[in-house]
């Protein structure tokens, strides 16, 4: 793509803000070669290093092939959720209470802030001796017991069975990590292998009326030297990314483990791994389980780096304390609102920060906490004690983080299934992810997965060639097929380049976008010499994917209440669909450049095909944050358009969407561009308005519209590209408004 040069620089506004390798999620890593004893030692060494880089980069990862067996979990969540289902009477029968902080508890706070949910705690030795206070004098112990509940009865050897098996999985993470460290694989034994404090807990979140103000757990990080949890299929988990500060959310991975590291590890690694703040959002549908294991060394142990990771140019950064003291001073937040936080206070040289909380009822604004408190739930009324600090509120719902919606098109395929429900569940997935988002991923669609595997192979190898070679097909002016790299978006320069091809041959299109000129053109495919396969496997493609838009077109249709075929003349003859091969490079800055700047498609219909890199990003209609769409093995992802935002009446939108880039893997994409006759005259359906909803756009040539947008791909623009907002008409006020605007002006 040659230099970075400043025709492919964003401004700073929509310049992506990390890599697309980091906006994945945590990294997951295989641990295989612990369980397999026919691994060689070069797969232990990689995992070290895996570990070395999720501990460095991101504080987090998940493992799976971790030895435990799924029975083993799946028995204690089933557990859990049967102890939780009980009445609150019965539950509060072993509540944990100063004395002892095992059993049962539903009024823990973190950062002086009440969390959504309740807990079960178990410690894993048993007694656990702690210290009595957390006096720094007070050298007096105290002996904590599990408190077992009567219901269910198998709860006890549930728990007991799962310790069992966590346990031997922490000790191969701290043996990774300590290796990660250079040191000796046994390095951390001594401080877990008698008298550990070490416990697990059960969490339930129940369903919460008011998602956007509480947090099932607000940010914090963990204590101790490390976190593994089970968490259910719901999710919610957060995680604090340490390269921009935005909260991840840690999609659910069946029968996985997610590991962290706490700040017994930061301290004993002297800040080479940084104990990372996380949360746990809620939602408003689904209660969700999960079950963390909380290990932890003796409480006389003294925590301090570790002195083969100290020298003279790498001092110590923290001051020696006592995990037994430690411990008990932040357990008290759990009965008692604090003023101070007591984490930073055995850090070298910095200042002692204390956050003070303000009043959590907001007196700016009294409305929040009123409409809050008459929400009722299983947690109670929604007090100001479990509302967020606006700051810290997250902000959408969980069901809203999970990224575009997916759909399976099964019913559409399968004539067992597709019955009158089926269908009429399908149009509403549709309606609803059309609405709320313009874009959606469908599964089992049909189209066959090795004809897609066929036409990425020849797009990979066509793109492998050199560029005078693949400038031999360029496109140009007089015929916008064939090979691009020098496309703009926005009058930015896309780190990309292209292969387009038109669906029907020869394609018309008006000559120009000048509105008297009538004449046309016809526009032929420009096919390359190599690879030979390349017109084949598309010409093949393009049968399969254009049967899967004409039911897209009809579900769509069906799902404006209109019939089935309502859109299918515009498409039947003569239309200017065209598919499109993408290829982005490695990017040198891509925290400057974009594949594909932000934009809306100005087309009806887009069905894209994209590798396993992924890059897409959506801007979610709701707080216009890029969501980054992760891709999904043999899905195609599709947005409506342009077009049907018009037709529609802006029923539906057409959404701004990019591309983002990365230093170290190259990406491919097919979009297929579902377009209408060059002649269609555009504008909302006669059956989408009416006297309360008239059209809200003026009816403009497609074929013209096409050619203005393409203008830009040879020539900067010294204004915006065409767009369907200039031809949207100014809204008509209406007598009522009028007489509503007078009397408010009165008031």
């Amino acid at each position: 793509m040659g230099e970075v040069d400043p025709t492919f620089i964003q401004d700073p506004q929509h310049r992506p803000k990390l890599v697309v390798t980091e906006a994945r999620g945590i990294p997951q890593i295989d641990l295989t070669p612990l369980i397999d004893p026919s691994s060689p030692a070069t797969a232990v060494e990689d995992l070290v290093d895996q570990v070395r880089d999720a501990c460095r980069d991101w504080g987090f990862f998940q493992v799976f092939n971790h030895g435990i067996p799924l029975q083993s979990r799946e028995r204690l969540m089933a557990a859990a959720k049967r102890f939780f289902d009980q009445p609150l009477e019965e539950k509060r029968k072993v509540r944990r209470d100063e004395a002892n902080p095992q059993g049962y508890y539903d009024t823990e706070h973190t950062k002086n802030v009440r969390d959504w949910k309740e807990v079960f705690d178990i410690t894993v030795e048993v007694p656990t001796v702690m210290y009595a206070s957390p006096e720094p004098d007070d050298q007096q112990t105290t002996h904590y017991i599990n408190q077992w509940p009567d219901h269910p009865p198998e709860l006890r050897e549930a728990c007991e069975e799962y310790v069992k098996d966590v346990q031997k999985l922490s000790y191969k993470l701290l043996e990774l990590i300590s290796l990660s460290l250079n040191l000796p694989a046994n390095r951390f034994e001594p401080f877990f292998s008698k008298d550990q404090t070490s416990f697990i807990r059960l969490n339930h979140y129940p369903p919460c009326p008011a998602p956007d103000l509480a947090l099932g757990v607000g940010r914090h990080k963990d204590a101790l030297a490390l976190t593994i949890l089970a968490q259910d299929d719901v999710g919610g988990l957060e995680v604090k990314r340490k390269t921009d500060g935005e909260w991840i959310f840690v999609n659910p991975t069946p029968n996985t483990f997610i590991i962290n590291v706490g700040d017994l590890i930061q301290v004993w690694s002297n800040d080479r791994y940084e104990s990372v703040e996380h949360r746990v959002m809620v939602n408003s549908a689904r209660e969700r389980f999960s079950i963390p294991f909380f290990l932890s060394p003796a409480h006389y142990t003294m925590v301090e780096p570790l002195a083969e990771l100290i020298d003279e140019h790498n001092p110590a950064k923290y001051k020696s304390y006592n995990w037994g003291k430690f411990f008990a001073t932040r357990k008290r937040s759990n009965f008692k609102k604090l003023n101070s936080t007591f984490i930073n206070k055995f850090k070298h040289k910095t200042s002692s920060h204390h956050l003070l909380n303000p009043s959590l009822s907001d007196p700016k604004n009294p409305s929040i906490i009123h409409s809050a408190i008459h929400h009722h739930s299983a947690m109670g009324e929604l007090d100001p004690t479990f509302i967020q600090e606006p700051q810290h509120r997250p902000k959408p719902a969980v069901i809203q983080a999970h990224g575009i919606p997916q759909i399976d098109l099964s019913p559409l395929l399968d004539s067992t299934s597709a019955n009158a429900n089926s269908i009429e569940d399908l149009v509403a997935e549709v309606c609803d992810a059309c609405k709320n988002w313009g874009f959606f991923q469908v599964i089992n669609h049909g189209v066959p997965i090795e004809s897609r595997e066929r036409l990425m192979s020849a797009t990979k190898r066509f793109f492998d060639q050199t560029t005078e070679e693949k400038r031999k097909v360029r496109r140009d002016e007089a015929n916008p097929f064939g090979y691009y790299d020098t496309e703009h978006t926005k009058n930015v320069r896309d780190w990309k380049e292209v292969f387009d091809f038109t669906v029907e041959v020869p394609t018309t299109m008006p000559t120009s976008h000048e509105p008297d000129d009538e004449r046309t053109i016809e526009y032929p495919n420009q096919w390359p010499q190599h690879p030979p396969e390349l017109r084949e496997v598309c010409e093949e493609y393009v049968k399969e994917v254009q049967k899967l838009s004409f039911k897209l077109l009809e579900l769509i249709s069906l799902s404006l209440n209109l019939p089935a075929n309502r859109l299918e003349p515009f498409f039947s003859k003569d239309q200017t669909t065209f598919v499109r091969l993408n290829h982005y490079p490695p990017c040198l800055a891509p925290d400057l450049a974009l594949g594909v700047g932000r934009h809306k498609d100005a087309g009806a219909l887009t069905i894209l095909a994209q590798d396993d890199v992924g890059g897409l990003e959506v801007k979610r209609k709701t707080d216009g944050e890029w969501i980054f769409v992760k891709p999904t093995p043999n899905a195609f992802i599709i947005n409506v358009g342009d077009i049907i935002q018009v037709w529609s009446n802006d029923a539906y939108e057409s959404v701004e969407h990019r591309v983002r880039v990365n230093s170290t893997r190259e990406r491919f994409s097919v979009p297929f561009f579902v377009n209408p006759a060059h002649y269609t005259v555009v504008e909302p359906l006669a059956e989408m308005t009416n006297e309360r909803n008239p059209a809200k756009y003026k009816a403009y040539n497609w074929g013209k519209f096409f050619v203005t947008r393409k203008l830009s791909n040879f020539k900067k623009l010294d204004v915006e590209n065409i767009q369907i907002y200039h031809f949207k008409k100014p809204k008509e006020l209406k007598i009522d408004d009028v007489v509503s605007r007078v009397e408010n002006l009165v008031v």
